[in-house]
């Protein structure tokens, strides 16, 4: 009964040392590669056994004691993912068959680095989901997912991002009419208030790096109020006292006065209007040439400093609050200044009248 005890603690003792040994000695290279030790022994012991590797057969006498030792023996590369059947810390014994079932290397680009992988499968979703590499939403790989895997698999990873933009949408500004104000006077009836318009975008991020962005809807998130202008539409007449005598009008305009004669309005001689007016009047002195946008020709007028005038004339110059002075040759004078320019009673039609001056 002694002699059975110890016997058994002896075995049990030296199948655990086997084990310890075989951990120590195993440690992993590059690419997964694993290498094993051989065991030193004095023993002239060799233990027949046979090895299949990936098809090819072995016949090898060891003179280890376990599986991995013996492959270690024969000089065999074992690599993670490679599959060994029985394992490597299995003890050997005569006529044992070791069969060996080869991983191959994959490379997988993912998320800006490279595994370097070994696996047994073809499909590359298997490759994936062996290697803890996890597809989501609308990341893709190539090849793609039911094709088989050559010696690269590259995933690329796709996030849409979706945000919203704000734009201010401009006022517009309306013009009404207020018989309480005097003609060329302006009232704030309502201050304009911007808009805000909407973007919805998507900006798809491929490995990181944005896209170009896509609209996806827009809409008024704020309408814009106007800005509402009053203008005058009341009508005073008044007098000015003038070297000329009393002068009634019923609007005063601040122009820019210019002057011009039929030699100076730039017409040819032989032109057959040389030193007509628009109206077909010889140009003299008391002609002048308007905007007819603003001022109706045959509308009367009094310049100080010039005079009288009626509007018979306009020219490709003249725009906006301009008069040019009309002069004969012999008594041109040139001008150049803003003048207050008093537009004459009687008032013209109220339809006739362009109550928003430039």
């Amino acid at each position: 009964m002694h002699y059975y005890i110890v016997y058994k603690a002896v075995k049990s003792m030296m199948a655990l040392l086997a084990i310890v040994f075989l951990i120590a000695s195993c440690m992993p290279l590059d690419q997964g590669k694993i290498v094993v030790s051989p065991e030193p022994t004095d023993s002239d012991l060799r233990i027949p056994i046979n090895i299949i590797d990936d098809g090819s057969s072995i016949s090898f006498k060891s003179g280890s004691n376990t599986v991995g030792r013996s492959l270690a023996d024969v000089g065999l590369d074992i690599y993670a993912g490679d599959e060994i059947d029985p394992s490597l810390d299995t003890l050997v014994y005569a006529g044992m068959t070791i069969n060996i079932k080869r991983s191959r290397p994959i490379l997988i680009s993912v998320d800006g680095g490279v595994i370097d992988f070994r696996t047994h499968h073809d499909i590359v979703s298997d490759i994936l989901r062996e290697s803890g590499v996890t597809l989501l939403g609308r990341d893709y790989s190539e090849p793609p997912l039911s094709a088989k895997a050559l010696g690269k698999i590259e995933v690329t990873r796709v996030f849409d991002e979706y945000r919203v933009e704000y734009e201010p949408i401009p006022f517009d500004k309306q013009w009404i009419g207020m018989a309480d104000l005097a003609i060329d006077r302006t009232r704030v009836q309502q201050s304009g208030t911007s808009g805000v318009l909407a973007r919805r975008l998507r900006v798809r991020h491929i490995n990181g790096v944005p896209s170009q962005d896509v609209l996806l809807d827009e809409w008024i998130h704020t309408a814009p109020l106007p800005r509402i202008m009053g203008y005058g539409m009341q009508i005073p007449i008044r007098n000015i006292e003038t070297p000329d005598g009393t002068v009634e009008y019923w609007r005063a305009v601040s122009m820019l006065a210019t002057s011009y004669s039929p030699s100076r309005a730039g017409t040819p001689v032989t032109a057959p209007w040389y030193g007509l007016t628009r109206t077909g009047k010889p140009l003299k002195k008391g002609m002048v040439a308007v905007d007819r946008r603003y001022i109706p020709l045959g509308s009367t007028m009094y310049v100080p400093g010039y005079g009288f005038a009626t509007a018979e004339d306009t020219g490709s110059g003249i725009r906006g609050l301009i008069i040019d002075l009309g002069y004969e040759d012999h008594n041109y004078r040139s001008w150049r200044s803003y003048v207050t320019v008093y537009l004459r009673t009687p008032v013209p039609p109220l339809d006739q009248i362009v109550w928003i001056l430039p």
